[in-house]
């Protein structure tokens, strides 16, 4: 054989597979640099600007769901007009 033991080559195996995820695992919460203060109001604005979006996508979303519960609400209970049972 060459050596190595069966758990010895597991081990390397784990540990060079936990060490590669967690190398990958780099940089994708936070940027890798320090930004300068005009990149910091860059990013700012634009999260700034992803939060509006968010926040008018789900206004509406809420105003599309009220409409349609309050069509289904009349739709439920019909308004009776006096002349109703009119004959034309």
């Amino acid at each position: 054989m060459s050596g190595l033991s069966i758990k010895r080559r597991v081990a390397i195996i784990v540990t060079l597979l936990v060490g590669s995820v967690g190398l990958t695992a780099c940089g994708y919460k936070a940027p890798l640099y320090i930004p300068t203060p005009e990149q910091k109001q860059k990013l700012q604005e634009r999260e700034a600007r992803i939060e509006a979006r968010k926040a008018k996508a789900a206004a509406e979303k809420k105003a599309k769901r009220d409409a349609v519960s309050d069509v289904n609400a009349a739709a439920d209970h019909p308004v009776h007009h006096a002349d109703s049972n009119a004959v034309p």
